[in-house]
């Protein structure tokens, strides 16, 4: 069959003030009928490029000097700006990664696919929002035909990527491209879009390309993978290859890196050293010559040859082909992403008998509405409760996972800790001293012990003060003024393992990677007891977080710093805590040792959270949601257990009384009626929703 897009030799160059950055050079691949191709690789590779230039959105900078892209036998790149207007969300749509800023705020769903559906002008307005309502019906959006004229802000973040996938979906495209269409989503929200995903494809027998970092996604959704590295495809072929026969060190050292590949817990993940080279001027041999550790003198000077494996897949290494090629490779199973000789685990560390920080039944609410508005309307509570009777404990030297869904409170939580959000209940101890609701001036001095990385690395750094400023930030304002700023800027960023000659930088200069080790250095400003970090590897590549992962673990060892780790990513959280604490609407519903509630957990919730988690295996394809739904409104929160519209093992008892908190056994605690140790083995297998 011939391919319904046909990429060949595309080559992309943007111009900047450093010089012409050559972002793909000669990129090949074609995409069969019906099918659904996984475009893979780290931030940098090129990937949403490939997507860009298929539209023909790429950005004024850019030139396309080589090649072709052929959608059905004719040539994108030739046709005329009208009839690519024609032709874009008509035979070929978009499912953008952020949905809030591709969907038009101040319009109504209605209107905006109304709009979508423009060019049939045979169609009628009640036609065409019977259509758009019933596109919503079938992505998961309940009352569609309400639903349908809100507006953007009025949907979750999952929910509104539903809703892009709809609109997306609704003209019956011939070619859909996804970019990473699952980036920020909590694992439960990530397993809903993947089925809707195959699910729609499946129905509709429409042609898929996604662009994602996320390897679990990829195989749980895609026929084909093509690997990008630094703006070339270094191996493609069928999924099942690619994941358990990878033949190009890159495409095995992304897959080690994984962290959900990793079935022995370790506190030092496994990481590819160096960086993407400058694409100013690539390299003449390989492009991945100076991080592979399978590196021969001919990689350095001579491109890679093409090596086909009489599948349909090929890579491109010396290892594969050529006089003196190594015909042990592929080697068999190893890590082959940590140079040889380096420490496998971190360093040794000590966990305190006494505990850091201490919160007790913490209470944290927010106001809906003024008292004068909350009268007038005759409303007794004008207030939410984001946080509800939350306990948890951190000792120096132990890390401290806080996972669950957007939404559940856990940013809540550590902004009341450190006094950012006031609560109205409960006590919060920092080394013995209760300092909830303490006045700032008061505080301060603890605010040089207690600190926060934020979640996003580059919005929390002053966009006017280079790096070297950001890191020594800290001490001006705590009035520390016996050391050297510049000599204090340069320790720390050797602390943080970041190269000196970026401390004049400013953070819009700097890698997702780059700045979330500005963050770590101006946290350690001040020498802190303990570090409350949020979301540290969001949207970061797996060998960057691995990074990061490590040095907060070896700065852990050698400082006997305490973390709390506010996330939702589970890979990471299963090696890099000693104890987890589940939150969901608010409320801790289990806690205990990181091994314990990962092997065996007691919460309906922590089992779908674990569940949930897309493996990058394609033989372990799951074929059904293990939870539906979303976290309900804190204004509608339910009158029993948080938990009890999403259960599959809710009773009568559940939606009438909240679940106290229970120990189990000397470490474990939970929140629930009826605990899974409980829960026979037939209502398990048949709980799936």
């Amino acid at each position: 069959m011939d391919p319904v897009l046909d990429v060949r030799d595309l080559s992309v160059e943007f111009r900047t003030a450093r010089g012409r950055i050559k972002a793909l050079r000669n990129v090949s691949f074609s995409v069969q009928p019906g099918r659904i191709v996984g475009i893979v690789g780290e931030s940098g590779s090129g990937k949403s490029t490939v997507l860009w230039s298929i539209l023909d959105l790429l950005a004024g900078n850019a030139i396309v000097t080589g090649g072709q892209i052929s959608f059905e036998g004719r040539d994108m790149l030739t046709r005329t700006t009208q009839q690519m207007l024609a032709l874009r969300g008509e035979d070929v749509s978009v499912v953008f990664q952020d949905p809030m800023t591709s969907q038009i705020p101040v319009l109504t769903y209605a209107r905006q696919m109304r709009d979508i559906l423009y060019r049939r002008s045979g169609l009628g307005k009640a036609q065409k929002r019977k259509m758009a309502t019933e596109m919503l019906d079938k992505v998961g959006i309940p009352d569609p035909d309400m639903r349908v004229d809100q507006y953007p802000h009025n949907f979750s973040g999952g929910m509104r990527q539903r809703t892009g996938i709809a609109m997306a979906m609704l003209t019956g495209p011939k070619l859909l491209l996804a970019d990473e269409p699952t980036t920020a989503l909590d694992v439960t929200m990530e397993a809903q879009i993947i089925h809707l995903l195959r699910e729609m494809q499946r129905e509709t027998e429409a042609t898929v390309v996604v662009v994602s970092h996320n390897l679990g996604l990829i195989a749980e959704l895609c026929d084909e993978v093509v690997v990008m590295y630094a703006g070339e495809v270094v191996e493609a072929g069928n999924v099942h290859d690619i994941f358990h026969h990878a033949r190009h060190p890159y495409t095995r050292a992304l897959l080690e890196c994984d962290p959900a590949r990793i079935e022995e817990k370790s506190h030092r993940l496994p990481v590819i050293p160096g960086d993407i080279p400058d694409l100013v001027q690539p390299p003449q041999g390989c492009i991945f010559a100076s991080r592979c550790q399978r590196v021969m003198p001919r990689c350095l000077t001579q491109p890679p040859p093409l090596v086909e494996d009489g599948q349909g897949g090929y890579a491109r290494c010396h290892l594969l082909a050529g006089p003196g090629h190594d015909s042990s490779w592929p080697p068999p199973p190893e890590v082959l992403t940590v140079a040889r000789g380096a420490a496998a685990t971190a360093g040794a560390k000590t966990i305190s008998s006494e505990p850091l920080l201490e919160i007790a039944d913490l209470n944290v609410q927010f106001n809906t509405m003024g008292p004068v508005w909350a009268k007038v309307h005759g409303v007794k509570q004008p207030w939410v409760t984001a946080v509800v009777d939350a306990s948890i404990k951190v000792h120096a030297g132990e890390t401290v996972g806080l996972v669950g869904e957007s939404g559940s409170g856990k940013t809540t939580l550590a902004r009341a800790a450190l006094n950012l959000v006031g609560s109205q209940g409960g006590s919060v101890q920092f080394e013995g001293q209760d300092v909830r609701g303490m006045a700032e001036s008061a505080f301060k001095p603890f605010r040089r012990d207690m600190v926060m990385m934020f979640q996003d690395p580059v919005g929390s750094l002053s966009p006017r003060k280079s790096v070297r400023a950001l890191i020594t930030e800290p001490m001006k304002i705590h009035g520390i003024r016996n050391v050297d700023p510049d000599q204090e800027a340069e320790r720390l960023a050797d602390m943080v393992r970041l190269p000196k000659t970026l401390l004049s930088r400013y953070p819009h200069e700097l890698s997702g990677g780059q700045a979330r080790r500005v963050g770590v250095a101006r946290a350690l400003a001040l020498n802190p007891k303990l570090v409350i970090a949020d979301e540290p590897t969001a949207g970061l590549d797996v060998s960057v977080q691995g990074e990061i992962l490590n040095l907060m673990a070896d700065l852990q060892a050698e400082h006997g710093l305490g973390y709390l780790i506010i996330t939702h990513n589970l890979p990471v959280v299963r090696h890099i805590s000693d104890r987890l604490a589940i939150m969901y609407l608010g409320r801790i519903v289990e806690e205990g040792p990181a091994d314990e509630v990962f092997a065996a957990p007691l919460h309906p919730y922590t089992e779908t959270l674990v569940r949930g988690v897309p493996q990058p295996d394609p033989d372990r394809r799951r074929t059904h949601v293990v939870v539906k739904g979303e976290v309900p409104s804190l204004l509608n929160r339910p009158l029993g257990c948080d938990f009890v519209s999403r259960c599959p093992h809710a009773r009568a008892l559940c939606h009438k009384v909240v679940p106290p908190h229970v120990t189990a056994g000397d470490r474990r605690t939970h929140a629930c009626h009826f605990p899974l140790d409980t829960v026979s083995t037939t209502e398990k297998e048949g709980s799936t929703i």
